[in-house]
């Protein structure tokens, strides 16, 4: 294993820089790998714009949250993995011993570990997270596609939170990658889909993974659900992360519906419900948020058996150095997930062999 290695480290909003620094060594119960292939996320890119996140700790910060790769080296007591075997890394690990996790409620444990470091040539996984939420991935299964293990997780709890059975109907906000394995999951439970988004390409997306109405949600939602149901959906999903879309979901469900506020806002912000509707109609609102491990196991099940339409989710492949150019065009709506290569430049060249003035953000 080399000493040194390319990484990407953030400094703060909007400033992203590609550094060659120390290669981790493994901590007792770590393990380190080899990274395959790193996916961009939104949650990477409101990171990158607002240059922090409560879990990354100080800034400059190892940045980047879902991963795959090689296992090179091992902490001590590390017993079910060795060198050599390919496995995929969820991005947070429970203590497994609070109140909150002998409820089985891991996603509001207040000792949650979570892991940055999927932009780099190698990350550090810590032990918590080797313990409980770190897999093999079998040999047919590519990294990129394994390293969806984590978002694919967190839709899967946000289904099955939805309580959504074979014929329910079920609105989807939001036409960004886990919109679309949100909308994907709710059809393999046999329900009729619509998913609003306002940018074509994303509702030309959803269509193509089978939803049943596709809206521009700068119309009227409310007016073609009601139009093409005869009512209100059962269930709606927000999946947008702005107050005006959680009020909206709010607003857009049958009497007796559930609304589940899935995308997350920004920290302080506040939204307003109408009391009455809630009330005299009997609606559920529920946050969901993160996954469990049962449901990381189960995201990698489906990536395994390829029962999840990854080729609408991961829009392309790009080099290390290109990670910024990954996020422009998530910004402008160009493409879903990248998959980053930190092994290849622009031609394919191996990093290791270009000067480091060549490979800057």
């Amino acid at each position: 294993m080399a000493e040194r290695m390319v990484a990407a480290r953030l400094y703060g909003p909007g400033d992203l820089r590609l550094e060659e620094i120390p290669v981790p060594e493994p901590g007792p119960g770590e393990v380190i790998l080899r990274v395959e292939r790193a996916l961009t996320c939104g949650t990477d890119l409101k990171i990158f714009r607002r240059g922090h996140h409560p879990a990354l700790g100080s800034l400059p910060s190892l940045f980047g949250h879902e991963v795959a790769g090689e296992v090179v080296a091992v902490g001590e007591g590390v017993l079910d993995f060795r060198p050599g075997m390919r496995v995929v890394a969820a991005n947070s690990a429970p203590c497994g011993s609070c109140r909150f996790c002998q409820r089985g409620e891991f996603s509001l444990c207040p000792n949650l570990t979570f892991f940055f470091g999927a932009f780099a040539q190698y990350a550090r996984i810590p032990a918590p997270i080797v313990r409980v939420n770190l897999y093999p991935i079998p040999d047919h299964l590519s990294a990129a596609v394994a390293a969806l293990v984590e978002p694919l997780a967190c839709a899967l709890r946000g289904i099955e939170a939805a309580e959504i059975e074979p014929g329910s109907t079920v609105l989807v906000m939001g036409g960004g990658s886990l919109g679309l394995m949100l909308a994907h999951l709710a059809k393999s439970r046999g329900a009729w889909v619509a998913l609003s988004d306002p940018h074509p390409e994303r509702r030309e997306a959803a269509r193509a993974i089978g939803v049943d109405l596709p809206l521009d949600s700068r119309e009227d939602v409310r007016a073609a659900l009601q139009q093409a149901l005869g009512e209100l959906p059962d269930v709606v999903i927000e999946a947008v992360g702005r107050v005006e879309a959680w009020e909206a979901a709010a607003d857009t469900v049958r009497p007796g519906g559930r609304v589940i506020l899935f995308g997350g806002c920004p920290v302080g912000t506040r939204a307003s419900f109408d009391t009455a509707r809630l009330h005299y109609q009997e609606l559920t609102l529920r946050g969901v948020f993160h996954h469990h491990p049962r449901f990381v196991r189960a995201a990698l099940s489906l990536l395994s058996a390829g029962r999840v339409p990854v080729e609408h989710l991961i829009s392309g492949e790009l080099p290390l150095a290109r990670l910024l150019e990954a996020f422009e065009r998530m910004e402008r709506r160009q493409g879903f997930k990248f998959a980053i290569d930190p092994w290849a430049n622009e031609t394919g060249t191996p990093l290791g062999s270009l000067p480091l003035s060549d490979m800057t953000l």
